[in-house]
């Protein structure tokens, strides 16, 4: 089945198994992450398939219409791809050759193309952006990480997330074309929040900008609500060459490569894995204590779901769509275990916005 649905779950709050029919291998399933209604998978063969919502193009498909299973995108048979972001509607790919490829919402320019000359595609389009090694995306921005540590955005750039200013040290609202950020260097890792991003560097230096209006820079934000410029914050240890950097709308986290978890930001909804009183500060980058032996971390809007070294599958935060899968729709407020049979170790972990899911080999 695929196309326009006739009816619609709204909202899963307990586990459900996805079926296929063979052309899309769990085996072989490398990447899993999604926007704001969408689900885009990568496989080891370099092939992209597409699930959800679609009223921008943001599955690539060539049409404008929902599909309820997961759909290869066939346009990009020719590329082998690597990597994909999301934004909230729009989508983002790097090929082995180090290529960007877009599709779906350029309301404001996050495909790095004029808005007036495309203001939305369902056809993927080549960016001439050389040598791209990685991509980010935040609800109305686009982070692009090149082999040579530079670091290139567009989009939406009101809230300072862009980290470009002009002359005034104004924030540049809307940037129609990749441009370099100033003054980063050996860039090796990029994430993007809603309305902030933050890198890493190869000696493992972290710098952010954009709103820190919930302290999701790692800064006291009765200090400074929002950070236009790069600036260095310091972490309760030295991130190493393996850990991952991921961001939240409004949160961040670092994982580590011995298992650990460094977070901040808003934790309203214990999007930091515990009650508002434990973390009074919730600004300051902390190592979580509730935790360990963290295999792999995916971080949605506002929830997490993270692998222990066991092959269990935990959650945490924002659950008003079951997006913790724990069975309510109750925010999650410490890491609980997901209600999944786990037959083997081999687990990858994937969020969207809203929704999440796990692949069990």
């Amino acid at each position: 089945m695929k196309g326009k649905a006739k009816f619609r779950i709204t909202t899963v709050i307990v586990q459900r198994e996805i079926k296929n029919d063979n052309s899309l291998d769990p085996s072989y399933i490398t990447c899993i992450t999604g926007g704001g209604g969408h689900t885009l998978i990568v496989n080891k063969h370099g092939q992209v398939f597409a699930c959800g919502l679609n009223t921008k193009g943001q599955l690539g498909l060539r049409t404008d219409t929902e599909h309820l299973v997961f759909e290869k995108i066939k346009s990009l048979d020719k590329y082998h791809i690597i990597q994909v972001a999301c934004g909230w509607d729009s989508s983002l790919a790097v090929t082995k050759d180090g290529d960007l490829l877009v599709w779906g919402s350029n309301a404001y320019c996050q495909l790095g193309i004029p808005k007036r000359k495309v203001p939305f595609t369902s056809i993927p389009l080549k960016v001439a952006v050389p040598h791209v090694r990685s991509v980010a995306s935040g609800l109305r921005h686009s982070a692009i990480l090149t082999k040579d540590g530079k670091l290139l955005v567009c989009g939406n750039g009101r809230n300072g997330q862009l980290g470009l200013t002009d002359s005034n040290g104004t924030p540049i609202a809307e940037v129609d074309h990749p441009q370099e950020v100033p003054g980063l260097n050996d860039v090796c890792k990029v994430a993007c929040g809603q309305q902030h991003t933050l890198v890493m560097t190869s000696n493992g230096r972290i710098f952010v900008w954009g709103s820190n209006k919930h302290g999701q820079l790692g800064v006291d934000p009765t200090l400074h609500s929002v950070i236009v410029t790069p600036k260095e914050i310091v972490l309760p240890l030295q991130p190493d060459a393996g850990c991952i950097l991921l961001s939240g709308w409004t949160h961040a986290a670092i994982l580590t490569d011995d298992g650990k978890i460094i977070n901040w930001g808003r934790n309203t909804y214990a999007q930091l894995g515990c009650h508002e009183y434990q973390r009074p500060l919730s600004w300051k980058p902390q190592i979580m204590n509730n935790i360990g032996n963290v295999t792999q971390l995916a971080v949605g809007a506002e929830h997490n779901i993270a692998v222990l070294g066991t092959g269990r599958i935990v959650s945490w935060g924002w659950n008003e769509h079951g997006n913790c899968g724990t069975g309510t729709e109750e925010d999650v407020r410490v890491p609980t275990p997901v209600g999944i049979d786990i037959k083997q170790k081999a687990v990858t972990v994937g969020t969207g916005a809203g929704h999440s899911f796990a692949l069990n080999c």
